[in-house]
């Protein structure tokens, strides 16, 4: 394999794809990138069996081939490389040579084949979501993911589209969170899955969030597909039933109050001066006629 790519196409594919490279795996191709060059595009890859990323950047590519190399030490190479074109070359022992200028590394690098591919994902169905929708549902419900794997259910968000409507939920046992947005399609069968908050965390750091920039959605019984610019993300689900989050918020409150978002988070920021993280003292807030203290 010989391919020739700039600077920013490549350390941009590689830090992409490395957030799906595994931190802690017995399997070391796992801890790898699969570079493949193939007729007409050069694609990087990384898969730690619960989610997997694949990204399409430009390039030359002078000779077809495919090699596995150790993501961070490829990252770190590109990242101290100087705004360039970068020449990444192999032999036939996967002996591979980046060469960018005057400066020349060499890494040994491991067979492709050996590489876990990523599941195929039926595609005849798809969901069409706005990037800047997607990432703001994202924030505002990853927050309240239980960050304990004891109930894996707790550490997912609750993702149902129903007609033109998509909601999504999460709960950690203290906090609920419910976001809804209404979708430009209409949906005659109900969609419902579970995505794991690390999915959902990674494919809000990927994608720009542009109003005007798509990205497709594709559901099955087990995975999950997101497909936005050139890049995929495909994830594992989470299986079991969602708890019935309607049961849990009560319709007959005390009180109810109308504030003004700025003042309140205000008020709650100049509050935590005197909470410190350890000691988990609650603020307390008390509710009169016209006044919030």
């Amino acid at each position: 394999m010989k391919i020739v790519c700039s600077k920013s196409d490549l350390f941009n594919g590689v830090q992409i794809v490395s957030k799906a490279v595994p931190t802690n795996t017995t399997m070391t191709i796992l801890e790898c990138i699969l570079f493949q060059a193939q007729e007409d595009c050069i694609k990087l890859t990384a898969n730690d069996t619960e989610i997997g990323i694949e990204t399409t950047i430009n390039g030359t590519i002078l000779e077809k081939g495919m090699v596995a190399l150790e993501a961070k030490m490829i990252l770190d190479v590109v990242r101290k490389l100087p705004d360039k074109d970068i020449t990444i070359e192999t032999d036939n022992n996967f002996n591979t040579t980046i060469s960018c200028g005057k400066l020349k590394f060499d890494i040994l690098g491991k067979s492709g084949e050996d590489f876990t591919n990523l599941p195929k994902i039926d595609k005849s169905d798809k969901v069409v979501i706005s990037q800047f929708t997607l990432k703001e549902m994202i924030r505002k419900t990853i927050f309240s993911i239980s960050m304990n794997d004891n109930n894996k259910i707790m550490s997912g968000i609750h993702f149902i589209i129903e007609k033109d409507t998509l909601k999504m939920t999460s709960l950690d046992g203290h906090r609920i969170s419910i976001c809804k947005v209404q979708l430009k399609d209409t949906y005659e069968q109900i969609k419902e899955v579970i995505i794991p908050g690390k999915t959902l965390s990674e494919i809000s750091k990927i994608i720009n969030g542009d109003a005007e920039s798509n990205i497709c959605l594709y559901l099955e019984k087990n995975y999950i597909l997101f497909e936005f610019d050139q890049t995929i993300v495909v994830s594992r689900l989470i299986e079991g039933n969602y708890f019935n989050v309607n049961k849990m918020i009560s319709s007959n409150y005390e009180t109810k109050l109308v504030i003004n978002k700025k003042e309140l988070y205000d008020c709650i920021d100049r509050s935590l001066l005197f909470s410190k993280e350890g000691n988990k003292k609650p603020i307390i807030i008390t509710v009169t006629d016209g006044s919030l203290q």
